[in-house]
């Protein structure tokens, strides 16, 4: 599984630099006055390098993701407490209705 591992990661770094080399290409070009030589040049340039660099994402991801593996393997020390859910119940009409809470609409209030 280390070779799948180095394998992606060196395929990554070669294209990097493949896509380096095209872009160098395409400023040389880009220098001598060859600009429509230089346009399809810098595409491959740029599609090279992005997959290079897509191949090293999927390498550190593929790292991650076998660590992680290694790590969830022990079984947990205790039990994670759950929280209480939130009720979904219809709300009762007192706490809708606005105005103080702390007297009836029947009781005088005291000063």
């Amino acid at each position: 599984m280390k070779l799948v591992y180095w394998s992606r990661e060196l395929a990554g770094w070669a294209l990097i630099a493949c896509g380096l080399w095209f872009f160098w290409e395409a400023y040389l070009l880009v220098m001598n006055k060859r600009l429509f030589a230089a346009a399809p040049t810098v595409f491959i340039a740029f599609i090279i390098f992005r997959g290079g660099v897509h191949f090293l994402k999927v390498a550190v991801a593929a790292q991650a993701a076998r660590s992680l593996a290694e790590s969830y393997a022990q079984p947990p020390t205790r039990m994670a407490s759950r929280m209480a859910g939130k009720s979904y119940a219809p709300t009762p009409v007192q706490a809708v209705m606005p105005g103080p809470r702390s007297r009836s609409i029947g009781q005088p209030t005291q000063n």
